[in-house]
């Protein structure tokens, strides 16, 4: 009997890693699947419009350059600044696609350009504060940007903000990052049904042993503030 026990303990077992095997591989497929829609939604909202508006303005130039050159050269002026656009989306958007340039690009850098494309798409006054690039493992650096990406997203989507501030500084055993705005603010202790943002930010902070809190009232804005542990500097210069 106590053989039989012992199989049916390790059955039970087997079948329930199985179990959260499967659950855990559907949950990245679903992660998967809502990152390529993101992307879609992305490539459509930003590049795309971008292109669009280019052409015009490209179009207009040229039927204007022997009647109008004033008008012509205004029209290449807006299709300049809208192509400057359009390449930080693209680096924006490619690091996304390939979070491994982040080794070579830096966190700092990265988090700087995707910034910089999101103030000028949508017409938001960006200031940046970053200290060097943080001692941080590649997947750690992954998981700040991620945040990064998803606080500026809910800031353009429901802040109604006018200005957002990003800082990231090391101090002693942690790096942080903080994100703000001058938006309308909303109850963090709020639950909100189908929205899995919020939850998805805590997560990635709480796989590196890091920590974020979020600070906002209805006129006040929002402050995002996420810290993970820095790397053993001996171990990375031994």
């Amino acid at each position: 009997m106590a053989n039989v026990s012992l199989f049916v303990s390790i059955a039970e077992l087997a079948a329930m890693t199985i179990h959260n095997a499967r659950q855990f591989i559907a949950a990245q497929d679903k992660a998967a699947r809502e990152e390529r829609r993101r992307l879609a939604r992305e490539l459509h909202d930003s590049v795309s419009q971008h292109l669009y508006g280019i052409t015009l303005s490209v179009q207009a130039a040229r039927k204007s350059i022997e009647t109008d050159t004033a008008h012509a050269s205004e029209s290449l002026d807006y299709a300049l600044s809208l192509a400057r656009v359009c390449q930080a989306e693209m680096r924006a958007l490619l690091l996304v696609l390939r979070p491994e340039a982040l080794e070579s690009t830096g966190l700092a850098i990265a988090l700087a350009r995707h910034a910089a494309a999101i103030g000028a798409r949508y017409n938001l006054s960006v200031e940046i504060n970053f200290c060097a690039e943080p001692s941080l493992s590649l997947e750690a650096k992954e998981s700040l940007y991620r945040i990064a990406q998803e606080a500026l997203h809910n800031v353009v989507k429901h802040a109604r903000a006018r200005r957002i501030t990003l800082r990231l500084y090391e101090i002693d055993a942690d790096v942080t990052l903080e994100i703000e705005d001058d938006g309308m603010g909303f109850d963090p202790k709020a639950t909100f049904a189908g929205h899995l943002g919020l939850l998805s930010m805590h997560e990635r902070a709480q796989l590196f042993g890091g920590s974020l809190r979020i600070k906002s009232a209805a006129e006040w804005g929002t402050s995002v503030s996420v810290s993970l542990p820095v790397l053993n500097k001996r171990a990375l210069h031994p």
